[in-house]
C-alpha cells in the first residue's frame, strides 16, 4: 500500500459515521502520511493506544454499515417498531367491534320480536345476521375469520421481525469486525511509515542516539554502583573473617598454654606419687625389720 492509498484509507475511515469522534485526528494522520513536515508530531504517538477500536468505534442501536448502501429512514424504523405492538390489539378490536354491532342488532330484534325473539340463542341469531339487521361483514363467522387472520398476521410479523433483527445483528457484528480489521490495518501501515520518518530525520536520529546514550550511561552508573556495593560487602566480609581468625588463633594459644600447665601439674603429681611410693616402701621395710628383730629377741 502506497502512502497516497494509505492516506485515502484513513480519510475513508474518518468519514465513517461510527468513527465520527476521531474524524479530525484521522484526517490529520492522513495528512501526516503524505506530508513529512506534519509527521513529526505523530512519530512519538502510539497509534494503537490512541485509536483503540473499543474507544474509537462508537456504535448506536443501528447496525454498522461499511458499504455504500443507504440506511433505512428513521420513520421506517419507527414504523416497524410500532407495528408489532399495534398488531397485538387488532384481534381484540375486531372481536369487541363485532360484539358491539351484534348487541346493537340483538337489541333491535328484541324490540321488534318481544319474548319470542328472546327465546332464540344469541349465537344462532348472530350467525344468521339477526334477521338481516346486522351487516354481513359483522356476522359471527366473518368476525371469527377476521380475528384469526389478524392473529395469523401478528404471528407472521413477529417471526419476520425476529428473523430480520437477527439478520441485522449478524450483519452488524460482521461489519463491526470488518471495520476493526480495516482500522488496525491502516494503523499498522501508518506506524511503519511514521517509523521510517522517525529514523530518517536527523533530529529524530540524534534524539534516539541521545536517549540510547542516556540509557547506556544509566546502565553504567548502575553497574558502578553495584560494583562499589559489592566491593564494600566483600571488604566487610574479609574484615569479619580476619577478626574471627584472630580470635580463633588467640583461643588456640590459650588452650595450648593451659594444656602445658596441666601437663606440668600432672608431672608434679606423678613425682609426688613416686616419692610417696618410695616412702611407703621404706616404711614397709622398716616395719618388716622391726618384726624380725622382735621375733629374734623373744625366747622360744
Amino acid at each position: 500500500m502506497t502512502d497516497s492509498e494509505l492516506a485515502g484509507e484513513l480519510r475513508e475511515l474518518a468519514d465513517h459515521p461510527h468513527l465520527a469522534a476521531r474524524r479530525d485526528q484521522l484526517n490529520d494522520l492522513a495528512n501526516a502520511i503524505t506530508d513529512p513536515g506534519r509527521a513529526g508530531r505523530w512519530c512519538e504517538v502510539d497509534l494503537f493506544a490512541a485509536f483503540a477500536p473499543d474507544d474509537s468505534i462508537l456504535v448506536d442501536d443501528e447496525p454498522v454499515d461499511t458499504t455504500s448502501s443507504p440506511r433505512r429512514p428513521r420513520w421506517r424504523r419507527g414504523l416497524g417498531a410500532a407495528v408489532g405492538p399495534a398488531l397485538v390489539f387488532v384481534p381484540i378490536l375486531i372481536t369487541w367491534l363485532g360484539l358491539m354491532m351484534a348487541t346493537g342488532a340483538y337489541g333491535d330484534v328484541l324490540d321488534d320480536g318481544g319474548v319470542d325473539a328472546a327465546r332464540r340463542p344469541f349465537l344462532e341469531m348472530w350467525q344468521q345476521g339477526f334477521d338481516g339487521r346486522l351487516p354481513r361483514l359483522f356476522e359471527f363467522g366473518n368476525i371469527a375469520l377476521c380475528t384469526l387472520a389478524a392473529i395469523f398476521c401478528l404471528i407472521c410479523w413477529t417471526v419476520y421481525e425476529n428473523i430480520a433483527r437477527n439478520s441485522r445483528e449478524d450483519a452488524s457484528e460482521r461489519a463491526l469486525r470488518a471495520l476493526r480489521v480495516r482500522l488496525r490495518g491502516a494503523l499498522t501501515e501508518a506506524s511503519l511509515v511514521l517509523g521510517q520518518v522517525r529514523l530518517s530525520s536527523p533530529e529524530r536520529f540524534g534524539a534516539e542516539l541521545s536517549r540510547t546514550a542516556a540509557d547506556i550511561g544509566f546502565v553504567g552508573t548502575t553497574a558502578r554502583k553495584v560494583h562499589t556495593e559489592l566491593v564494600e560487602a566483600l571488604t566487610l566480609t574479609l574484615e569479619a573473617t580476619r577478626k574471627t581468625t584472630d580470635a580463633l588463633a588467640g583461643s588456640a594459644i590459650d588452650v595450648r598454654d593451659a594444656v602445658e600447665l596441666l601437663s606440668g601439674h600432672l608431672a608434679a603429681i606423678n613425682n609426688t606419687c613416686d616419692d610417696l611410693a618410695a616412702v611407703v616402701a621404706r616404711a614397709s621395710t622398716v616395719i618388716k625389720v622391726q618384726d624380725a628383730s622382735q621375733k629374734i629377741r623373744t625366747p622360744r
